[in-house]
């Protein structure tokens, strides 16, 4: 029993010292061509700069504006969107020393700049990001007969930066300042000076549409997963020489005769459990099987297919250094769970013959805590 033991101390420590080897590094997951589009409504209002707009008061040049967008980012720092947005704009007439209105709707293509992504590492909840725009812009200005106005259709160059704050993984509130640069004709007026131009200062919400955004996984080190992979090759082979010791010690004590033995008023009681050589390790605060665990769950299904008159018991574990009470036991279910699925589904053992367990952090099999996070199988005679 105390080899036993021992040796699965050894397995347990193996597999979790290599377990850091798969949190050195983050890295961006792979997205796909449906992850972090969003949806921005905004409203706020246009400034006018045009032929005497010094001479005009401030407020006299300011109008409503709404835009609507659809934008997707390709990586944490880049993105791109379609907007549509417009509503008229103010002008000032020095004739009659008044104001007119240009009304217009504007759709404009942007391209997305997060200088907070692009100048500081990529968080996936960051409370803050500031954002730079550039584009262009397709105006069109309707025709008014009263005021004398044509038609226009212009090709506009825009700039603008964008403040964004973070609501939750859903939604997020923004403040834009966007300036479109305009041909001399947007207000119907050519004075001989090259541009018109207008200032948008919006407010609005962006909604993601997708829940899978951008997200930070673990990178591992080549050379380290080849040395884990040649430790536990080493392990492997150690067990196959064990199995053919025990094969040929079971061919020897064949031939043997067996001893009598004399009891006087003893009973000798059976041995009812045994740990299987096999555990099965898992990451902090997971109840996902790693694949380099295969083998341990292998050797624990090659045993009971091989004695058919064996059951098994599945217990889950979970370590006191992290946690609640009530998370770890939550925790030490599901690893029990996901191994005897296993055992079920991929290695065809009925159901009958196992039992799953879970001691939560009650028990602390192992000295080391991140040892307890693991799974054990402790072989029983079956029910006759």
């Amino acid at each position: 029993m105390y080899n036993m033991r021992k040796l699965i101390l050894s397995i347990a420590a193996i597999a979790i010292t290599a377990m850091p080897v798969f949190a050195q590094e983050k890295a961006l997951a792979p997205s796909t061509i449906g992850d972090n589009w969003f949806l921005q409504l905004q409203g706020g209002a246009t400034y006018s700069i045009s032929e005497g707009f010094k001479d005009a008061g401030f407020g006299d040049l300011i109008t409503p504006h709404v835009a609507l967008s659809l934008g997707k980012y390709f990586s944490p720092a880049v993105g791109t969107r379609l907007q549509v947005g417009g509503w008229s704009a103010k002008h000032y007439n020095w004739t009659t020393d008044g104001t007119f209105k240009t009304k217009y709707i504007q759709t404009n293509a942007d391209a997305l700049f997060n200088l907070t992504n692009i100048f500081l590492p990529f968080e996936e909840n960051r409370p803050f990001n500031f954002i730079a725009f550039a584009g262009l812009g397709y105006v069109h200005g309707f025709k008014d007969t009263k005021s004398g106005l044509t038609t226009t259709n212009m090709i506009v160059p825009r700039v603008g930066v964008q403040a964004d704050f973070r609501l939750n993984d859903m939604a997020s509130l923004n403040l834009e300042v966007a300036g479109n640069l305009l041909r001399d004709d947007f207000n119907g007026i050519k004075t001989g000076t090259n541009y018109d131009g207008t200032v948008n200062v919006l407010a609005g919400v962006s909604f993601k549409l997708s829940k899978d955004g951008f997200k930070l996984v673990d990178v591992a080190n080549p050379a380290e997963i080849k040395a884990l992979n040649d430790r536990i090759n080493e392990q492997r082979a150690s067990l196959d020489t064990k199995d053919s010791e025990i094969s040929r010690l079971k061919r020897e004590l064949a031939v043997k005769p067996e001893p009598q033995v004399i009891v006087k008023e003893t009973e000798i009681e059976a041995v009812s459990e045994v740990e299987l050589n096999a555990v099965v390790v898992f990451r902090i605060g997971s109840a996902n099987l790693e694949q380099n665990q295969d083998i341990n769950i292998y050797n624990a299904a090659r045993y009971l297919l091989d004695n058919p008159s064996i059951n098994v018991i599945v217990t889950g574990y979970a370590d006191n250094s992290t946690g609640s009470a009530t998370v770890n036991q939550r925790l030490s279910e599901q690893r029990a769970d996901a191994v005897a699925k296993v055992l079920i589904n991929k290695y065809n053992i009925s159901p009958n013959r196992i039992t799953t367990k879970a001691a939560g952090d009650k028990i602390q099999l192992f000295p080391t805590a991140q040892w307890n996070r693991v799974v054990v199988f402790t072989a029983v005679p079956a029910a006759k």
